[in-house]
């Protein structure tokens, strides 16, 4: 395949970007209505070991972005993204191809370690060309169209189980992976300004770099404890609806609202960011998040919630989750242009690493109430509050020491 070399227009760079990062939402989300399935299909017998479905590919996803950093810095973007798709693809089969709920998770940690190669190289693509408020403004577009797939790939996952079993749905995957390969080889060139050294020397020295970096690092903490509020949503999900709530195939629906919410979000952010600036928006949007999750915790305690009630507190909840998301990670990146690669790959390994723990921690509180859940996102969210108010002191003091 010959690689192109004039650069695509800025409409299709974003649709392809939020493809790319989109199969991470693929693989998790079209998933999530066949947990219970999978559940009953392997004899689980702790109600909560389904949710390692999820959490096993964000592991995979932790485990590998550290690498593919340094290596897309070193070979370019285009190689390591068809690299990190290969994985994918073989991690995709082993899991519909499993017979065992082990073998199931060894598929996932592949398929996640594989993923994590094309979001690496997505945010690295994305600060090659563009930087400061107006990559804030090209994240919150990526993410309004990807966040199109957690709006209907539940709904997706759902038909699917209407006609086959769960398996198809990872067979699926395995063609959405190959469709945004052949659009990434004949249509996007090579971004990578000059190569890197792949000397661990460099290697140690770049991500000393980006951890001893006061900003980048409070940012990447609170990318991770925000995230992490996510993935302890993703992970409870089905069983918050389908367990506590009775919703049943309408599951999908549900979802899909709250994800909704997000997208609206980050649509909202690109125009907003400019007018109050990346860390205003993120401050406020933390601090109502987690007065909003303790008053439901509360609620819940109480009387416990209605479905009506749970929506309720979701929908508010992720749109200001969507505020941030975007802005926190453009925070982290915007002292790493030189580095953008390796650097995209440290913030991205420690944010998930932290996302994945604080994630699990949070799922694992389900049990049948929603105290615990909600609890735990109050408190992960207070973190990132916390983390992001010092972010911006370290920034004004090095702005006050520049000018000095």
């Amino acid at each position: 395949m010959l690689t192109p070399t004039t650069p695509v227009g800025r409409g299709e760079f974003i649709a392809m970007q939020a493809c790319m990062i989109a199969l991470v939402a693929m693989s998790i989300d079209a998933v999530l209505p066949a947990l219970g399935v999978i559940s009953d299909d392997f004899a689980l017998t702790d109600p909560n070991q389904r949710q390692w479905v999820i959490g096993t590919l964000f592991l995979g996803m932790t485990a590998g972005q550290y690498f593919y950093g340094p290596l897309t810095d070193r070979f370019g973007r285009r190689h390591v993204f068809f690299a990190g798709l290969a994985l994918f693809l073989v991690g995709g089969a082993m899991a519909a191809m499993a017979d065992s709920f082990e073998s199931l998770m060894a598929g996932r940690l592949i398929q996640g370690i594989g993923v994590a190669g094309p979001r690496i190289v997505s945010q690295a693509m994305i600060r090659d060309r563009f930087s400061g408020v107006e990559m804030a403004k090209v994240s919150s577009l990526i993410m309004t169209v990807f966040i199109a797939v957690p709006v209907f790939a539940p709904s997706i996952g759902q038909v699917v189980l209407w006609f086959t079993d769960w398996r198809g749905i990872f067979w699926g995957l395995l063609v959405a992976g190959l469709t945004v390969g052949v659009w990434v080889g004949l249509r996007q060139p090579e971004s990578l300004p000059a190569p890197r050294s792949l000397r661990l020397s460099s290697i140690l020295s770049a991500t000393w770099e980006v951890l001893s970096n006061r900003v980048a690092l409070c940012c990447t903490v609170a990318v991770g404890c925000t995230f992490g509020t996510l993935v302890g949503f993703l992970m409870s999900s089905q069983q918050i609806y389908q367990e506590t709530f009775g919703v049943g195939d309408a599951f999908a629906l549900y979802f899909g609202l709250g994800a909704l919410s997000v997208g609206v979000a980050s649509f909202a952010n690109s125009i907003w960011v400019e007018r109050f600036g990346m860390r205003r928006t993120c401050l406020t949007a933390l601090a109502f998040c987690t007065v909003w999750s303790a008053l439901f915790a509360g609620l819940d305690h109480i009387s416990g919630l209605s479905l009506w009630q749970f929506m309720v507190f979701v929908m508010p909840l992720f749109f200001c989750l969507g505020l941030c998301f975007g802005n926190l990670t453009a925070m982290a990146m915007e002292p790493m242009g030189h580095i953008a690669g390796t650097a995209s790959a440290v913030i991205g390994t420690l944010s998930s690493l932290i996302s994945v723990l604080g994630g699990g921690y949070i799922g694992g509180l389900y049990d049948g109430s929603l105290v615990g859940v909600l609890s735990g996102f109050s408190l992960g969210l207070l973190v990132a509050l916390l983390f992001t108010l010092v972010s911006g002191v370290t920034a004004g003091q090095a702005m006050q020491k520049a000018i000095e």
